[in-house]
């Protein structure tokens, strides 16, 4: 692969965000952090049983946000696509919530709520033909409204203590869970962003056009099923993990592809390790700014977002003259 020194740096600055990510927090390290790296004690404790275990969420978040971010791109041929503004955070979050009242387990319900949105949303922007990229953002725009006020319900309804927790949620708060329950959700995101990995191929059989991917021997309608099912597992577990990130599926797919260009086998695994970077660094700002206060993972992110999109936006409306 030709991108392989732009992956490699890529690599390269994740780590240096991984470790700059892990010196910083909001409880001082005894004797600084080289010396709580390798010395049994409070620091060391901190660094491995705390830290690292939020870093390790955080990436996973951020890789399964843009990896599902670039699929859904190329799958559907819109800039514009993202998990965050066609509504399908907002599907995992009400289906996570529900589940979580009603006593199911929250991953396989995030998935369910994150595809149910995912599918209404493409169905209500069929004009008669393909799905519009206008349509697909308003109904977006309506899911996520409608999934939002039926979470304000819920959280109305709950009692205080447990309603200031789901918030802190919905903003998307990171945790440090413990090694016995990362392990498996870690396994989980793995073999998601597996799967979105192995669409890359095809994706770019499918930017050549309909026709064209299946005299190539493409089965289309298929291949649409497996990869709404794909992404929309990806961040229906990548909102039970960490709630409601905007944009990062949105920002880190347009910035990888300005490093590595539109072939999906390089762009999908660059928006990965982007993703990745992106949430952990966020994350670190977030506990650091105002400690010991957090602020959470999401505000942060949308603080660069939205700006990003007003830019995209106003690209789009240029083309359309």
């Amino acid at each position: 692969m030709k991108h392989r020194g732009i992956v490699g740096l890529v690599l390269l600055v994740g780590g240096g965000v991984a470790m700059g990510a892990l010196a910083l927090g909001s409880v001082p390290l005894p004797g600084g952090f080289w010396n709580s790296l390798v010395t049994p004690g409070i620091g060391r404790d901190i660094l491995f049983d705390i830290r690292l275990p939020r870093i390790l969420l955080a990436g996973a978040v951020g890789a399964l946000l843009s990896a599902a971010g670039c699929a859904l791109q190329g799958l559907l041929r819109n800039p514009l696509a993202d998990p965050y503004l066609l509504g399908v955070s907002g599907g995992a979050a009400l289906g996570s919530a529900i589940g979580l009242l009603i006593g199911l387990s929250q991953p396989p319900a995030a998935m369910a709520g994150a595809f149910l949105a995912l599918a209404a949303v493409l169905m209500l922007s069929r004009g008669g033909g393909a799905p519009s990229a206008t349509l697909m953002i308003l109904a977006g725009a309506a899911l996520h409204a409608f999934t939002s006020s039926i979470l304000i319900f819920i959280l109305s309804q709950a009692r205080r203590e447990e309603s200031a927790g789901i918030l802190f949620w919905l903003l998307g708060s990171l945790e440090s869970p413990t090694y016995g329950r990362l392990i498996p959700l870690l396994s989980l995101a793995v073999m998601v962003l597996g799967g979105l990995l192995a669409l890359a191929p095809a994706l770019n059989l499918l930017s050549l056009g309909e026709e064209p991917a299946r005299a190539l021997g493409l089965s289309t309608s298929k291949f649409r099923w497996a990869a709404v099912l794909l992404c929309a597992g990806a961040t229906g577990l990548a909102v039970t993990l960490n709630g409601v990130i905007p944009f990062v599926g949105l920002v880190v797919p347009h910035t990888a592809r300005l490093l590595v260009g539109f072939d999906n086998r390089a762009a999908l695994p660059t928006s990965a390790f982007l993703g990745a970077a992106l949430v952990i660094g966020a994350d670190a700002l977030g506990r650091s700014i105002l400690a010991p206060q957090e602020i959470p993972v999401g505000v942060v992110t949308a603080l660069v977002g939205a700006p990003f999109f007003l830019l995209l936006l106003r690209r789009e409306r240029r083309k359309l003259g």
